[in-house]
């Protein structure tokens, strides 16, 4: 039998995910799990007789694990109620950038968070799992693409690529560049202003390949697996060109529970979790990466900063 708790999580997924796979809504989703009596708190507990709303921004990829983790967090740390607002990346991090002020933002690779400490926002990060970037292609395969150099043959017209300031289209434009594209590919991208999309164009024929993250194209279960399915993987970045990408949360300065919200960081990196992102189709902290050696520096990316 369904319990109150089971049917109040579902009910939240349900929500989360409306929000990002019908529209940019925003949607703002509160876990109320009540812990059981007598559980030892666990870091970010808040003071006797009070209620701590944690507030933290959510990417449409990690909606479903956020569900799982908000309640655990909750379970963990009484008085504390986490509200996530699921959205595309691409309209949360704009919306730090001009004030906005949630206590976490959880991001899908890590450029995005790499900007907004550049502009001081940012108090303090850490990465809690890494993705890669992957080459699809729509299942019938028109162009007949088997390699990315195949991107530069002048039957291929249309290619999905994010944004050079998303995580996804700056690994993305990286690997093409090392691989002598860029220049040949640039007047066939087809930019969408969600990373959320690029999967979707290929599933839907709109395009004749796209650069996606892998773990959404690796996802067990929702829309995304449905889109997968009708998709082809030709080339994972991190298998042919030692590419890994970190994802990151960040403390946004100025919030208003710096101390849950590190603890929160400090969570995301526990087994149950890391369980959890691995669900939804991302690389644990230790599972095995590989980086260029221009990106060495990541290696020791789950370490948190001050």
């Amino acid at each position: 039998m369904l319990t109150a708790v089971t049917l109040v999580v579902a009910a939240a997924a349900i929500v989360v995910l409306w929000g990002c796979s019908k529209q940019p809504s925003g949607a703002e989703v509160s876990s109320t799990t009540p812990p059981p009596e007598g559980e030892q708190s666990g870091p970010g507990t808040a003071p006797a007789g009070q209620e701590i709303v944690l507030d933290v921004y959510v990417p449409c990829a990690f909606a479903d694990a956020a569900t799982e983790i908000a309640a655990l967090f909750e379970k963990a740390n009484p008085g504390v109620r986490v509200n996530r607002t699921v959205e595309n990346v691409s309209t949360l991090k704009p919306r730090i950038a001009n004030g906005a002020k949630p206590d976490v933002f959880m991001c899908i690779g890590d450029r995005e968070v790499i900007d907004l400490e550049a502009k001081g926002l940012v108090d303090s990060k850490r990465d809690f799992c890494f993705t890669s970037i992957v080459l699809v292609v729509p299942q019938a395969n028109p162009a007949k693409i088997q390699t990315i150099k195949d991107l530069a043959k002048p039957e291929v017209k249309t290619i999905a690529l994010a944004a050079d300031d998303v995580s996804a289209g700056y690994y993305a434009r990286k690997v093409l560049e090392e691989n002598g594209l860029w220049d040949k590919v640039q007047k066939k991208l087809v930019r969408p202003k969600f990373p959320v999309e690029l999967l979707k164009l290929a599933s839907q024929g709109k395009v004749q390949a796209s650069l996606a993250y892998a773990a959404c194209f690796r996802a067990e279960g929702g829309d995304q697996k449905q889109t997968a399915a009708k998709i082809k993987l030709i080339t994972d970045f991190l298998d042919k060109y030692c590419q890994s990408v970190a994802c990151s949360a960040a403390v946004i300065k100025g919030c208003s529970n710096p101390e849950q919200a590190k603890a929160f960081l400090d969570f995301l990196t526990r087994p149950e979790c890391q369980e959890i992102f691995a669900k939804s189709g991302f690389m644990k902290i230790d599972d095995p990466k590989c980086f260029t050696p221009a990106g060495k520096e990541k290696a020791s990316a789950s370490k948190p900063s001050a």
